[in-house]
């Protein structure tokens, strides 16, 4: 093709804006450096982060389910 510029669309956008506040920043607990509240993952280690109010609901029911097959172990 001569004329390569035609055919890439160069003022296309493919990805998304990020949407994090960077006004408001908490420390990593994994490697304490300044990430943003809503982030679910520290933009430096890598690493799952969840603060008490994005903590999945998931993990208190597997908690609960084991506790409760534990216990009905024990008594049967």
């Amino acid at each position: 093709m001569d004329n390569e510029e035609a055919y890439f669309d160069f003022q296309e956008k493919t990805e998304l804006p990020e949407k994090h506040d960077f006004a408001n920043l908490k420390q990593c607990p994994h490697c304490h450096k300044p990430i943003p509240q809503d982030s679910t993952m520290c933009l430096y280690c890598g690493e799952t982060v969840y603060f008490s109010e994005n903590k999945p609901n998931w993990i208190k029911w597997v908690a609960i389910l084991v506790i409760i097959a534990f216990l009905a172990l024990i008594l049967f």
